[in-house]
């Protein structure tokens, strides 16, 4: 602290002693903003925030940014303070909040069409991505079943077991698997013949094309 203009006049020797005056830091809170999301598979965003205590002086500014805890899963994970800093004229005080990873939404849907023939074994069920898409590295676990039942009609092509992790919410749009009817011929024996006068004797045959199903 100097003299200044302070005077006394002229009818006085004046003598100053000085002292020191202290400029002390200026306090301020930043707290994260809540409900900060991101869909998993996707880049974070830039984390917000907001001062909720105290103000900056006209021409100050923050540098650096926010960051969060690691991990790219379905989760919360802790706002941290990261690189954000306002300088050595601030005492600065962080208030953290929690990110989320959400679920990625993704829709499965049976191919149409599909069919066998009767007697034959089940084809794997086939299925296409309708909506959304799988992070590159993912995929799905388990297969799609269908409606019991090996007669010749329509079954629905169910889930099964398909899963595509916790990560996914996953829809799945049914559709209809049939069963067609087997070709078959039947030819009848040649040279069958009876004496006059006796019974028909039964009438033989052979498959001639195709095949009977297991157990007909």
């Amino acid at each position: 602290i100097t003299q200044g203009t302070l005077a006394a006049g002229t009818n006085y020797d004046l003598t100053y002693a000085g002292n020191n005056f202290a400029i002390t830091k200026r306090a301020i809170t930043v707290t994260a903003n809540a409900g900060q999301t991101k869909i998993y598979g996707e880049a974070d965003p830039t984390l917000t925030y907001q001062i909720t205590t105290g103000n900056l002086v006209t021409g100050d500014a923050f540098t650096g940014k926010l960051s969060r805890a690691t991990g790219e899963a379905v989760n919360t994970y802790a706002i941290t303070q990261g690189t954000l800093s306002i300088g050595t004229n601030y005492e600065l005080t962080y208030a953290g909040n929690n990110f989320a990873i959400t679920k990625r939404a993704i829709t499965v849907t049976a191919n149409a069409g599909q069919t066998k023939v009767y007697g034959e074994a089940d084809p794997i069920f086939t299925y296409q991505i309708t909506t959304g898409n799988l992070v590159t590295g993912d995929g799905f676990t388990g297969a799609l079943s269908r409606a019991a039942g090996d007669a010749v009609n329509t079954y629905v092509i169910t889930q099964g077991t398909l899963a595509a992790g916790t990560n996914y919410e996953l829809n799945y749009i049914a559709n209809n698997f049939s069963i067609t009817k087997r070709a078959i011929t039947v030819t009848a024996d040649a040279g069958q013949t009876k004496v006059y006068g006796e019974a028909d004797p039964i009438f033989t045959h052979q498959v001639t094309t195709g095949s009977l199903g297991t157990g007909d």
